[in-house]
């Protein structure tokens, strides 16, 4: 079984974020990562790759992240997956959290709860990849607000994404991938 992972960058009027298409190449059945808003050349790539994307995976409910979540779902027949009901005022299909599974063809993702940057933040986990909504960046962290939140992210992040394989590629909902190692060794948050 292979991975074959899509990254697009939207421009969006508050700044860049990162749309993901994820897909089994067995099965070619697909999951749609933060839908910030409905963009063509997504259609196009699942269209030329012949994708079904038959899952948009929300990471938390900004609107960045969601503003394009019904246009998104009504082209490709998703059913949205998200860790609040609505998300963005977007009813969606299946409410997740800690420890659910998110099955794309022959792969199953596990779902983390990393809140902090909002009050449900989730990231999923694939063997080798971690979708990590706005928790972790390469070199930072999401914003939060207040110190609360902010000890509950650097404790999420620690436990839940820093311990997977230090190889394991990181790809959040702003800025370039990066990979475990280097968050460990070099993102000023958790240099000890």
């Amino acid at each position: 079984m292979s991975f074959k992972p899509f990254l697009l960058k939207v421009e969006m009027a508050i700044g860049e974020v990162n749309t993901f298409v994820f897909g089994c190449d067995e099965t070619k059945e697909a999951v749609l990562i933060d839908a910030g808003k409905f963009e063509p050349s997504v259609v196009e790539y699942v269209r030329a790759e012949g994708l079904n994307v038959s899952t948009i995976f929300l990471t938390h409910d900004h609107g960045d992240h969601v503003a394009g979540v019904a246009e998104c779902a009504k082209e490709f027949g998703a059913k949205v997956i998200a860790g609040t009901e609505k998300p963005g005022g977007y009813t969606v299909d299946t409410v997740v959290g800690h420890g659910d599974e998110v099955k794309v063809g022959n792969m199953v993702g596990r779902v983390v709860s990393t809140p902090g940057h909002t009050p449900v933040g989730l990231s999923l986990i694939f063997p080798g990849m971690v979708f990590s909504g706005d928790a972790l960046f390469a070199g930072s962290v999401g914003g939060t607000k207040s110190d609360e939140d902010y000890a509950m992210q650097i404790e999420a992040i620690r436990e839940y994404l820093l311990t997977l394989p230090d190889d394991t590629q990181i790809h959040s909902g702003h800025g370039p991938a990066t990979t475990v190692s280097i968050e460990k060794r070099y993102n000023p948050f958790f240099v000890e």
